[in-house]
């Protein structure tokens, strides 16, 4: 009986593994974060490195569960969306937002409901090939956000910045506020010697929030850092720029 039991299991993991590996969406890039008051653009590209033609509805589904933001979703228009995405193709879908001119300040946020339909068949394919009949099994909800305040954000270091060695590695310790009215998406380098410029990577930080770094500084290796630039990624302005002693 255990032995039965053991197949039983194996083949419902069999199974799950299956349909998970057609299960999946590829899509970039998965962020917006824009001004929504003067009206936000974005293109979206869905990939298909498979041999089976992908078909997907776009819909905006009201974003309700997360306090941080007020529901945008009834101001997003979405083109096309109906998408198909044959083999090794990638095909665009265009998002563009604009809030009402009544719209108070803050920050925003709408799913986009990205749901896999019946894929079409293939010119010249034929009725039984799997291509013409797979329905899955992909149903997401990637969230994007805006906002309506301040065109450039304020932030502030809370803590001063220490960069420390551990195990070999160099790592960033820091606390960045948002003083801004509306959230920010934030890119923070750490620049080294002949102004070379290494990637801490970027953060999304919401109207009040703070975030906390503690992140490594890939291939600074024995290089000493003397500065720490701090950027918005929407206006391309730095906002600080620390230096380190």
């Amino acid at each position: 009986m255990k032995f039965n039991n053991r197949k039983v299991t194996f083949l419902l993991f069999f199974i799950l593994m299956v349909v998970n590996s057609f299960a999946y969406i590829n899509i970039s890039p998965t962020t917006m974060d824009k001004n929504i008051k003067v009206g936000a653009y974005e293109e979206f590209s869905l990939f298909n490195d498979t041999t089976i033609p992908f078909r997907y509805k776009i819909t905006p589904v009201a974003m309700t569960e997360n306090k941080k933001v007020q529901d945008m979703s009834k101001w997003v228009e979405v083109y096309p969306k109906i998408v198909t995405v044959n083999p090794t193709e990638s095909k665009k879908f265009k998002v563009y937002i604009k809030a009402d001119k009544n719209a108070p300040e803050g920050d925003y946020g709408t799913f986009l409901n990205i749901r896999q339909m019946s894929a079409p068949k293939l010119k010249g394919q034929a009725t039984e090939s799997i291509g013409a009949g797979m329905v899955v099994m992909v149903n997401l909800n990637m969230g994007i956000y805006g906002y309506v305040g301040d065109e450039v954000p304020t932030v502030e270091v809370v803590e001063k910045p220490q960069i420390y060695k551990k195990d070999g590695k160099s790592f960033l310790k820091m606390k960045l506020a948002n003083k801004t009215n509306r959230l920010a998406r934030i890119k923070v380098e750490v620049e080294g010697k002949r102004k070379y410029f290494y990637p801490i990577g970027e953060s999304r930080v919401f109207k009040g929030e703070t975030l906390v770094y503690d992140h490594e500084i890939k291939d600074l290796g024995d290089s000493k850092a003397s500065k720490i630039i701090i950027s918005d990624t929407e206006t391309k302005k730095v906002l600080k720029e620390i230096k380190l002693k």
